[in-house]
């Protein structure tokens, strides 16, 4: 276990601070740009790790008292990372299956070395925040240019496609959104039409790609951020960025052409969805594909229900479904079920849908749980990190996010960056003086020691200062 006395090297925690901004300015912006800041973030997670083997005499006495100690949900995540991870692993050998699909399920164990090194350094928020927003707005800018130069008809800027572009731009756009309204409501108003501007950027992108697993987030994400947001004194400055959101989503929609684009998916998946119901319509939507791999997966998954099918041994399987007429002929050119939880139920049985249900549930109740914070920083990062395992798991719902390169390691390493951001705020937040009325005890495990002496737990008014 880390101590809490002790902290690594300073320039650790810039090292690790520059990644993780690295990564969120390359998310969108450059091919395969996530890859950069991740690769950074683990042999600086590596690092700290070392750090703290070789004692404290190689680490920094001064900047360690502030860190949170190691915590029993820090605990959990990493166990629920691993467990994901040996699953996926366990069923691609006992399968047969190839090496490749080693390669998303390598990435939870990977992202074990990040969550450490990042809990045990002390992370400049601002430089995330100001990366967040650049490569936010980076992403509307090309989906502008791909639509606009290129002629595209559906931007998907350097990722695989339009639709994890638009589910990350979406995720990246909000977190600028709950940015500017922590900035506006502390009165640092530069930081705050900034980050509203960015996160417009990310609605436009949003938009453009006409991604509609992306509806299904939007409630969930406006019930988090009303929560973490609304307070009676905080109206004006609320009304006033909802205001120009609505503007802007009105502009993009009537004239706009990406607009007219987007609302003709919108509303065609509900005739595309009639059209397979009534007619059995597969070739000729989108839908009714999606919905015909489902029935499939369904069917499928009963027989081997512990570990799954092998994936070679599923495409035989489907071809026999094929033959004697189940199943539409058309699914078999589908390269996965459309769909994340039963992509996983289908090729790792129900061990692996129990572990991926247990990362993304527990991450989110780790975070939902500090939502009613008296600290507004606190409620804003909390927010923030609800929405990741709640939106991918929505997006998940239409196709298999988790199951590529982009998707995973955003999902991965944002879920590391705030869970590190929210513990290391937390104990500043208590050893200044507050807690939250939302908890009868600090959660950290035992009682909170600053400086060798315990601290008397008292609610205070909102009155630390922004992170931008």
């Amino acid at each position: 276990m880390p101590s809490a006395s002790v902290s690594p090297p300073a320039w650790l925690s810039a090292w690790m601070s520059a990644s993780a901004a690295l990564f969120y300015l390359l998310m969108l912006t450059a091919f395969s740009g996530y890859s950069l800041g991740a690769a950074l973030l683990l042999f600086g997670g590596l690092a700290v790790w070392l750090t703290d083997r070789r004692g404290p005499k190689h680490a920094d006495a001064g900047v360690g008292a502030a860190m949170a100690p190691w915590s029993r949900e820090d605990r959990t995540l990493c166990w629920l990372l691993l467990a994901v991870f040996v699953v996926n692993a366990a069923a691609v050998v006992w399968h047969g299956d190839e090496g490749k699909y080693l390669d998303q399920g390598s990435r939870y164990l990977l992202a074990i070395p990040i969550v450490y090194g990042l809990r045990r350094v002390s992370l400049r928020l601002s430089w995330i925040v100001a990366a967040l927003a650049l490569g936010t707005s980076g992403a509307g800018a090309i989906a502008w240019w791909q639509v606009g130069h290129l002629a595209l008809d559906r931007p998907s800027g350097f990722v695989t496609s339009a639709i994890p572009f638009g589910d990350i731009a979406l995720t990246m756009g909000f977190w600028c959104l709950m940015a500017a309204a922590e900035a506006a409501i502390r009165g640092r108003r530069v930081w705050a039409v900034l980050l509203l501007l960015s996160g417009l950027a990310g609605e436009y992108a949003v938009i453009a790609s006409a991604t509609r697993g992306s509806l299904l987030a939007l409630p969930v994400m406006a019930v988090l951020g009303g929560i973490a947001l609304f307070r009676r004194r905080h109206l004006r400055p609320l009304l006033a960025g909802g205001a120009a959101v609505l503007v802007m989503l009105v502009i993009i929609f009537s004239v706009l052409p990406v607009g007219k684009i987007a609302d003709s998916r919108y509303t065609g998946a509900f005739t595309e969805w009639q059209e397979y119901s009534r007619l059995g319509e597969v070739a000729n939507n989108t839908v009714g594909p999606r919905l015909e791999a489902w029935k499939a997966a369904f069917v499928s998954i009963p027989e081997r229900p512990i570990l799954g099918w092998g994936h070679l041994q599923y495409d035989a399987h489907l071809r026999d479904l094929i033959a004697v007429g189940r199943v539409n002929p058309f699914v078999d050119t589908l390269s996965n079920t459309h769909n994340n939880f039963l992509e996983i139920w289908l090729h790792q049985g129900t061990l692996g849908l129990v572990a991926i249900l247990a990362l993304l549930i527990s991450s989110f109740w780790s975070f939902a749980r500090r939502l009613r914070s008296p600290d507004l920083l606190l409620r804003v990062l909390a927010c923030c990190g609800a929405s990741l395992p709640a939106s991918f798991a929505t997006f998940g719902l239409t196709q298999v996010i988790l199951g590529r390169n982009n998707g995973v390691m955003f999902f991965l390493v944002s879920l590391a960056v705030l869970w590190a951001a929210i513990r290391e705020r937390e104990t500043t937040y208590i050893g200044s003086g507050g807690v939250g009325r939302w908890q009868k005890q600090p959660v950290t495990d035992g009682a909170v020691v600053i400086n060798n002496a315990e601290v008397t737990l008292r609610s205070l008014d909102e009155h630390t200062s922004c992170a931008c």
